[in-house]
């Protein structure tokens, strides 16, 4: 086969990136080690910025078909039960409410969308290598499934969209390690939680914070954030893990009394979050550029961002014809792009317990800080005049 841009991985970013530069008549090869649909842990709420770029591609209504729930309202609980609550219609860049929807209907949708625009998607190929000449990758070395066959694959322009495995950005000359992070997920689907109906919810507890939002077939999503500890002394035990951490928020308490669970908890861990080393010799796009911290759907949104602002310098790249400096613009436009965001959610994180509620407490009376800070979060502008209630 012969492509212009291979893309290594199909989630949000990778996919957004094929179908873009597919839309404009580029040869493009998506490979993914995974067969969809695929479930994937994930808070799987997309901001009204991300669903404003769903409906850029035309993808808005065929998501509400697949029983997407629209979210009308975010609301931050602090570790006392202090609320803050933040109508989603009030940022005018974004759609006006945000989505729950699974990673395994949205993944599947995006993916299926690059492949009617004519991207050639290789599932179950397993990247095992890159392919490197005169000091930039060309393409990767994968393993297909089920016939357990090596093919060499390549193209003038690569891009890691593999997530956090970083398929190739972790053999990259230019990339460095980065630190180990104490903070662990864990993700469920559950039933049988009352009262939510519209909101997205997150939660603050003494060890992290979780999120809870409604999705479709009647399941609500539940991801958190805890350490390593905690996931230790929890096990695999679902009740006893809500016990240590999201029961131990007051209003998490009451909305989970009756939640059941629908399906496997699924943990990985350690997380590093913020902008990770960029490559120098091809393109990193979503999570193996950078992990956002889980603030109201900002990961899901910052990846098909990224896999648009991609797919743009590719296409001016080819139009100049010289590929050496693609590499260091792209870097530099998605530090710019996204650099506010990773600063405001970072700051976020580590606002828990007493600090946490004293914020939460005194934050409606403070209007100028609240626009600050939900733009960092949410990377649009609020509505002038406009606070949350």
């Amino acid at each position: 086969m012969i492509w212009d841009v291979l893309i290594i991985g199909g989630g949000p970013a990778g996919s957004t990136a094929a179908a873009e530069l597919a839309r404009r008549g580029y040869r493009v090869g998506v490979l993914d080690r995974a067969t969809f649909p695929r479930a994937k842990l994930c808070g799987e709420f997309l901001a009204p910025s991300g669903v404003a770029l769903l409906e850029r591609q035309g993808l808005l209504e065929v998501a509400l078909r697949a029983g997407a729930r629209p979210v009308r309202e975010a609301v931050f609980v602090s570790a006392r039960g202090s609320r803050y609550r933040i109508p989603l219609n009030r940022f005018p860049e974004g759609r006006g409410f945000g989505l729950g929807i699974s990673r395994t209907a949205l993944d599947q949708l995006l993916l299926e969308h690059a492949r009617a625009l004519g991207a050639d998607v290789l599932e179950g190929a397993f990247v095992t290598d890159s392919i490197s000449r005169r000091g930039r990758t060309i393409g990767a070395t994968a393993r297909m499934r089920p016939s357990g066959q090596c093919a060499a694959l390549c193209a003038p322009i690569i891009i890691d969209a593999s997530g956090r495995a970083r398929a190739l950005s972790a053999r990259s000359p230019c990339s460095i390690g980065e630190g180990r992070s104490r903070l662990f997920a864990f993700q469920l689907h559950v039933s049988g939680v009352e009262g939510l109906d519209d909101a997205v919810e997150l939660y603050f507890y003494p060890s992290g914070y979780g999120g809870l939002v409604r999705i479709e077939n009647d399941l609500y999503n539940l991801c958190a954030l805890t350490t390593r500890e905690v996931m230790r002394r929890a096990g695999n035990h679902f009740e006893r893990l809500l016990a240590l951490t999201l029961r131990q928020n007051p209003v998490a308490r009451e909305r989970l009394r009756g939640a059941r669970p629908e399906g496997p908890l699924r943990g990985c861990g350690p997380l590093d979050f913020g902008p990770r080393a960029l490559p120098c010799d091809h393109l990193a796009i979503g999570d193996a550029a950078a992990q956002v911290d889980p603030f109201m759907g900002q990961g899901i949104s910052m990846a098909l961002e990224s896999g648009l602002l991609a797919a743009e310098l590719v296409e001016a790249t080819f139009r100049e014809g010289d590929l050496t400096g693609l590499a260091s613009r792209y870097n530099q436009a998605f530090r710019r792009r996204f650099a506010r965001r990773w600063r405001a959610a970072a700051g976020l994180r580590f606002a828990i317990g007493e600090v946490n509620d004293w914020v939460l407490r005194w934050l409606p009376e403070r209007a100028r800080l609240q626009r600050l800070i939900l733009r960092g979060i949410f990377g649009d502008r609020m509505h002038v005049g406009d606070s949350p209630a």
